[in-house]
């Protein structure tokens, strides 16, 4: 059962008493608490209420919940119908939806206008709750709750008009098509799984099925990504075709109603398609759709022949590898400027259960496994089922700086094969941690828990922490197998006494975490030569530097170890690449940067500093307070002397204003100014 929308009743539900008999009602800050916590968990919440409509709205925008949920339905009417529209408008399936009621009667009620939808009642929710949230993905950005709110936007805009088609005429709809990549493979994936409704072809296929399916060069698949004039949907489908006949042909229901789907098939001039099941919509080949305009991807700003990127000196570019888990993902993201060859690998989910590719044990496995092995292990454990399982770039590249976090060495336990010691795998059996499935036993793909215990316990010996001494060789296995001239930055572990949100503390693993940044702490004084450490507790000191885990930081605490990072390197091991500018283009000159974000000045500081220049930032009003080791310049001094200076805007949102300011002083593009800014981000992770 995969919640997506969870319906409250208000009256002794939301809150103690009843509303509409003007008692003193009293809010249940733990039920709103657990209602922000779904919408942050990407499951959105409605209201369906026997109450007057504009006093319960004017009640709870008072007190600040009002826009915490979509659709809501108030009035004194049968909840089964109310819930049977709200189904209907949201584009959703009974099946997906859970209703909240304290009175049976109403439960039953809604079950009856709504064959297959689950029911609650309020008393046992925060339990049911408990079990779900622990092992949900966070959907930190709401996009999820915004999509619905675009939704209820454009619903409500519809009333107006005397047909959806002349809704959908001056709604300016448009889709680009986008060419398969592989950052955008888990949202594909998930589009084929996840989707039903408009879900034309069915084709239920693994992922290594799928991955083999789009990398194909002699079948066409694209992405479509949708905007109008009410907002962007992103990527709401795919389609692939092969011999004029579509193998899959998907679309998420958010673009219900909408006309996307015939329009595409349109596009495609009516393809060969074998439609399976029931779909919500129908391909009709008279049909001719002029509301849809097709548009190539948007460009940020239209002065792309400033940028920075075009004038790299040759082999300027340094090369970063990331390689960790989320304590990672935000820091490491800040290297993704012009001037680096920038990759990270991050620990992944395969739906809802944690993957593998980030313990020293298993980038080690990557070379000492034979073939039998390696199947063995994709066969038997669902974490070692992903597409690129065993293909860590690592290896593949002579990189300048290996970063690496071991999320995995702190956290989970190696479980040695009876009969082949050497045989180690990285498994997370405890649900606690996210449970990791043992699969294919007897002919099934899944069993329950205990049958999966009792074959890990079986065939393999009891679970443990890799020891200090293991630790210590991997790395030093790692660095035999890399370039001698890369540069392997370590990240050590959060030693404060916190776990998780709804594990508080864990003994157990902060001991775990302590042995490993020994081990840390030594080979970077013992072998300094090639490796560096950053201790993540300086930025770390607290449980207000993370968010619900001890290993996910906040975003300021993110910077901080990104700028420790790009000190220690700075400081200790800059390469002896050219600058990534040459005199040809400073002619001699100092080098300004200028914006209005102290933040995105001071990571193109930090990046134009690892490319081996010496940036001066300039101070207006937006970047005062810059670190006192920073250098900094006078905005007056660069306008009264401007032949002695060359810029560098780091600011893609204002770079026409200050574009236009230092031309009406004299600067010209190119010659004397550049655009700075980061490029995709490009990370092996589930998005």
């Amino acid at each position: 059962m995969e919640i997506k929308l969870v319906i409250w009743d208000l009256d002794n539900t939301i809150w103690d008493g009843t509303l509409a008999e003007k008692e003193n009602v009293i809010l249940k800050e733990s039920r709103l608490k657990l209602i922000k916590e779904l919408n942050k968990k990407g499951i959105v919440n409605s209201i369906c209420s026997k109450n007057n409509f504009q006093k319960t709205k004017d009640f709870m925008v008072s007190q600040n919940i009002w826009e915490d949920f979509v659709f809501p339905k108030i009035e004194f009417a049968p909840k089964g119908e109310l819930i049977k529209t709200i189904l209907n408008e949201m584009h959703l399936r009974a099946e997906n939806t859970l209703f909240i009621d304290d009175n049976d009667s109403n439960l039953q009620e809604a079950l009856f206008y709504n064959p297959n939808i689950n029911i609650l009642n309020e008393r046992e929710s925060e339990e049911f709750f408990s079990k779900i949230l622990c092992t949900q993905k966070d959907d930190n950005n709401f996009k999820r709750f915004k999509q619905y709110k675009l939704l209820e936007e454009k619903t409500n805009a519809v009333k107006k008009y005397s047909s959806n088609e002349e809704f959908l005429k001056q709604s300016n709809i448009r889709i680009s098509f986008l060419d398969f990549e592989e950052n955008l493979f888990d949202r594909l994936y998930e589009l084929s799984e996840r989707t039903n409704q408009l879900n034309f072809t069915k084709n239920r296929m693994t992922k290594d099925e799928l991955h083999e399916l789009v990398i194909n060069k002699s079948i066409q698949t694209k992405l479509i990504h949708a905007y109008d004039n009410y907002g962007d949907y992103g990527i709401i489908g795919f389609y692939s075709l092969f011999d004029n006949k579509l193998i899959h042909f998907v679309f998420s229901c958010r673009i219900m109603n909408m006309g996307i789907e015939q329009f595409v098939y349109q596009y495609l001039n009516y393809p060969n398609i074998d439609i399976i099941g029931d779909v919500a919509s129908t391909l009709d080949q008279n049909s001719k759709i002029d509301y849809i305009k097709i548009e190539s991807q948007k460009k940020e700003n239209n002065y792309e022949g400033e940028s920075i990127e075009a004038f790299l000196e040759e082999d300027s570019k340094v090369k970063i590898f990331g390689l960790g888990a989320c304590d990672l993902y935000h820091p490491i993201a800040y290297f993704s400027m012009p001037n680096q060859d920038f990759l990270y690998e991050c620990n992944v989910f395969i739906g809802n259960e944690r993957g593998v590719n980030v313990g020293t044990e298993y980038i080690r496995s990557q070379l000492e496994m034979n073939k039998e092995e390696k199947e063995f292990c994709k066969h038997h454990f669902y974490n070692y089922t992903r597409y690129n399982v065993f293909k860590s770039n690592i290896f593949n590249e002579d990189w300048d700086y290996i970063i690496m976090s071991f999320h995995d060495d702190m956290i989970y336990k190696i479980y040695k094969n009876k009969k082949d010691p050497n045989l180690r795998v990285i498994l997370s059996p405890e649900p606690l941690f996210g449970l990791t499935s043992v699969i294919n036993i007897n002919n099934k793909t899944k069993l329950p828990y205990e049958e999966q215990k009792r074959w890990l316990n079986k065939n393999f010996s009891e679970g443990q922490y890799i020891t200090q001494e293991r630790f210590l060789d991997n790395l030093l296995w790692i660095k035999e197998h890399t370039n001698k001239f890369t540069k392997i930055v370590l990240i050590s572990g959060p030693e404060i006494n916190y776990f998780r949100k709804n594990h508080p503390t864990c003994p157990e693993t902060l001991e775990q975490i302590k042995k490993i940044n020994k081990v840390i702490k030594d080979v970077g004084k013992d072998h300094s030569d090639r490796f560096l450490v950053v201790d993540i507790n300086d930025v770390i000191k607290t449980k207000e530097d993370v968010t619900d885990y001890v290993f996910h930081l906040k975003a300021e605490t993110a910077y901080k170890l990104f700028t420790n990072l790009i000190h220690t390197i700075i400081e200790k091991s800059k390469t002896n690449k050219p600058p990534m500018l040459n005199e040809k283009i400073l002619k001699g000159r100092k080098l300004g940067i200028l914006g209005s974000n102290i933040r995105e000045v001071k990571n193109a500081y930090f990046n134009l500093k690892l490319g081996n220049l010496e940036p001066l930032i300039i101070n207006n009003i937006f970047t005062s307070d810059c670190d006192q080791d920073i250098c900094t310049i006078n905005m007056n001094d660069i306008l009264n002397d401007h032949n002695k200076y060359f810029i560098i805007i780091a600011d893609n949102n204002n770079y026409p204003a200050h574009r236009q300011t230092l031309m009406e002083h004299g600067f010209s593009p190119i010659s004397d100014f550049l655009q700075l800014k980061p490029i995709k981000y490009k990370k092996i992770w589930q998005d």
